[in-house]
């Protein structure tokens, strides 16, 4: 696995750190200083989504500072072009004379770093070290509790690039999760006929104003009529509805990873792929330029994303909220 360069003096900062299995409120956790190409960046806002939840259950294996969406502004950095500018960053980092990132394809080196998801300590914390190559400035029309979606919002837009939309295309989004309402969102502003289905009637509420249909999963039939189908669950149960949707010839996005769900697997007839021809295509990351811009264009509608808002010492309960199904964003503040 790819390692930066990160440097610790004797000085200390707050941070929230998973340890031998346990997550808790570090108050002296080892104060980052930077290395050769990295930005130290004071924290102002982080969101807290399911793979944080995941970290901290234990379904992702990653020990030290969880964490991965944040908005800061750098504090130090080589290039002083950097220092004073509000930034966001791409989680992934990886060794940029590697064969995949020399072909523009770091986000899937296998051996790359996560930020708070593997090997390098994330963003829930006072400060944090990130290479000034992942960041790009939030411009000045974005507020930082809309940049702090820009991850999020990058990868429901790759969701869109990885299927041609021709004409005005059936777009079934299965999942009312953050993915789900910003994929419906993005589908629905390429001039597809988008639905999302769900389980919980005030997320799909939010639907209505964005002039997106909605209806609960189990009220819609399967007839194979879907040229797209988008699954946003991360829940591998839920391929067999997709496939049960979409028309021949269709494809399948299977639109960020898939999380552990415990027991035993599921076995999935996949024999429709191959009788109808469907295209099945995974994305997972996006290009957090792309969501800036997103955002910024006003394309994207983020009111009542954000269900729960909490200051910095109170973190932990953050956390214990976005593991809670009834939320969607869980919105840390650091700082008074």
């Amino acid at each position: 696995m790819y390692s930066g360069t990160i440097c610790f003096d004797t000085s200390s900062v707050l941070a929230v750190r998973r340890s031998n299995q346990d997550v808790f409120f570090d108050r002296s956790a080892p104060d980052p200083i930077r290395g050769p190409g990295q930005a130290l960046i004071g924290v102002s806002h982080v969101l807290l989504a399911r793979a944080d939840a995941a970290v901290c259950r234990g379904e992702i294996d990653h020990e030290g500072v969880v964490g991965h969406q944040f908005v800061g502004v750098v504090e130090a950095c080589d290039d002083e072009k950097w220092v004073g500018k509000r930034v966001v960053g791409n989680i992934n980092i990886a060794d940029p004379s590697s064969p995949l990132a020399r072909r523009g394809l770091g986000n899937h080196d296998p051996r790359r770093e996560v930020l708070g998801l593997r090997g390098r300590d994330g963003c829930l914390a006072e400060r944090v070290v990130l290479e000034t190559r992942n960041l790009v400035e939030a411009p000045e029309g974005v507020g930082d509790e809309q940049a702090v979606f820009s991850w999020a919002v990058g990868c429901a837009v790759h969701a869109g690039q990885v299927v041609h939309i021709e004409g005005k295309p059936y777009v079934t989004v299965l999942g009312e999760g953050l993915a789900g309402l910003l994929c419906a969102q993005v589908m629905t502003g390429l001039n597809a006929s988008v639905r999302l289905l769900g389980t919980r009637p005030r997320r799909l509420e939010l639907c209505a104003k964005w002039g997106v249909r909605h209806r609960h999963l189990d009220e819609v039939g399967r007839r194979q009529d879907q040229d797209v189908v988008i699954d946003t669950t991360g829940d591998p149960r839920l391929l067999r509805e997709a496939l049960d949707m979409v028309r021949p010839l269709g494809t399948i996005v299977l639109c960020g990873a898939a999380l552990p769900l415990g027991g035993e697997p599921t076995p999935i007839d996949l024999s429709p792929v191959a009788a109808r021809e469907l295209r099945l295509v995974g994305s997972r990351c996006g290009n957090i330029s792309e969501g800036l811009a997103a955002i910024g264009s006003g394309r994207i509608d983020l009111s009542g994303l954000v269900t729960k808002r909490f200051r910095f010492e109170d973190a932990i309960a953050a956390l214990r909220a976005t593991q809670d199904a009834d939320q969607i964003g869980v919105l840390v503040t650091m700082g008074a």
